[in-house]
């Protein structure tokens, strides 16, 4: 019977893993309607604490583990779930319910990653069942396609309960022991990402509430950019933070941020803005989660070269979401080899021997952030370029995307923004994959 419960929770778990980021990001962008602060910080807030708690968790003095993190990652989403069905109600409380699942989204998937490979390692990892999984990836689908005064007490009642039944695993495991000497020191430089950043991705995101000159908003944009590109450079590139990690797999880890990013918020925004709210479940969440779902299986069947074809499958992806009538194959194949590479970078950190072993991932999705956050800011500002080429506000780019209906201004606007924003990550990956053929064909020709 306990091993039922356990695999009936393992399935919960593996679900609210994968869509924890997704999910309450396509619920808080539909309730963030109108041009109030109010209205924009559940949100807001939950975007912002989810791509910069990693950077706050490594900062504060703590001898918390990954097992910790992970029941207090499920605590924080229960009730955020909780506050989120209480401000279908009464709107305030789906501020506090974006922050808490914010909170959730930055730690439950690499907290629950350590405790598998702990699980894995010492011969006690228990399979979730594949039907389980299905049947609530059903009905949490099946609250999106109802009315708004349906969908989101509904979500948040669903949610409630796979964070319910993830309890059950994990709160018999009771037996995770880490050495008290791998719980990592906190460094301040974290604490100055996690201030920086946030700050940086607040007022991004919620630019489109400022009445300002089209000059002021570029500034604005070119501004935060440019103290980002600063931090990197001092803390990431110049390997002052991550100084254990070889830094080939540290640039791969940040493109694979930077392609995670770009599905997860500009191919968000794209559906938004070219099909409609109305068509993100069969255009977006569909093939996203169906494409991490059966990365693991594919990875399986790249051999010992997953890296360099994971790379080449997202190139291929990508091309083919250039061309609209392919976009939801083009998304499929990109989430679904970008999973792939996720997966194997996630090995390679697990053998990294001169990190203590419980902050392993969290080393990695701290690298991962960083890339993430970076292509947000060059996406955002190829946005803006394209919005002042057509003599329009940036402010015009996020109504857009909030309109419920597409119109044929978006719609062009759109193409114009998947061209750029698509290009920019193949360049990306192409730059990765010759950058080490260039390199001593220089060398020679000095």
């Amino acid at each position: 019977m306990t091993q039922h419960l356990n695999s009936l929770g393992k399935s919960a778990l593996l679900i609210l893993s994968n869509t924890i980021i997704v999910l309450p990001f396509m619920i808080f962008i539909q309730i963030a309607k109108g041009t109030s602060l109010l209205a924009l910080l559940p949100f807001l807030l939950f975007y912002t604490f989810r791509m910069t708690g990693v950077f706050f968790i490594r900062g504060i003095k703590t001898r918390i583990n990954s097992y910790s993190l992970l029941k207090l990652s499920l605590y924080a989403g229960l009730l955020g779930c909780l506050l989120g069905f209480i401000g279908s109600f009464y709107f305030p409380f789906y501020t506090l319910s974006g922050i808490l699942l914010g909170v959730s989204a930055a730690w439950l998937p690499m907290s629950n990653t350590s405790v598998n490979y702990y699980l894995k390692n010492t011969n006690q990892l228990i399979k979730g069942k594949t039907l389980v999984s299905l049947l609530l990836f059903l009905a949490l689908g099946f609250s999106f396609v109802l009315s708004p005064s349906l969908k989101y007490p509904l979500f948040f009642v669903f949610y409630g309960i796979v964070h319910l039944l993830s309890f059950q695993l994990v709160g018999n495991l009771d037996n995770y022991k880490v050495d008290p000497n791998d719980l990592e020191k906190a460094s301040y430089k974290y604490l100055i990402l996690f201030a920086l950043f946030f700050v940086c991705l607040f007022l991004l995101r919620s630019s489109r509430l400022l009445a300002n000159s089209l000059e002021f908003d570029y500034f604005i944009f070119g501004f935060f950019f440019l103290v980002t590109l600063y931090i990197v450079a001092t803390n990431f590139f110049k390997n002052k933070i991550q100084r254990n990690i070889p830094r080939k797999l540290s640039y791969l880890t940040a493109i694979n941020g930077a392609v995670g990013n770009y599905l997860f918020l500009f191919c968000s925004l794209y559906v938004a803005g070219f099909y409609g709210h109305q068509h993100l479940f069969l255009q977006f969440y569909l093939p996203y989660v169906l494409g991490i779902v059966f990365a693991s299986k594919v990875k399986n069947l790249l051999g010992n070269n997953v890296k360099t074809y994971s790379l080449i499958g997202i190139f291929l992806g990508l091309l083919l979401i250039v061309f609209s009538p392919l976009f939801a194959l083009g998304l499929f194949l990109t989430s679904l080899f970008k999973g792939s590479l996720n997966s194997s970078l996630t090995q390679d950190y697990e053998s990294t021997i001169n990190i203590v072993e419980d902050k392993r991932i969290w080393v990695k999705y701290t690298i991962q952030n960083i890339g993430s956050i970076l292509h947000q800011f060059l996406l955002m500002l190829l946005g803006s370029l394209i919005i002042m080429k057509n003599g329009l506000s940036i402010k015009t780019l996020f109504v857009i995307t909030s309109t419920p209906i597409p119109t044929a201004r978006s719609i062009e606007l759109m193409k114009s923004w998947n061209l750029i924003a698509t290009s920019l990550i193949i360049l990306i990956i192409i730059a990765y994959l010759i950058y080490p053929k260039i390199v001593p064909l220089l060398k020679k020709s000095k």
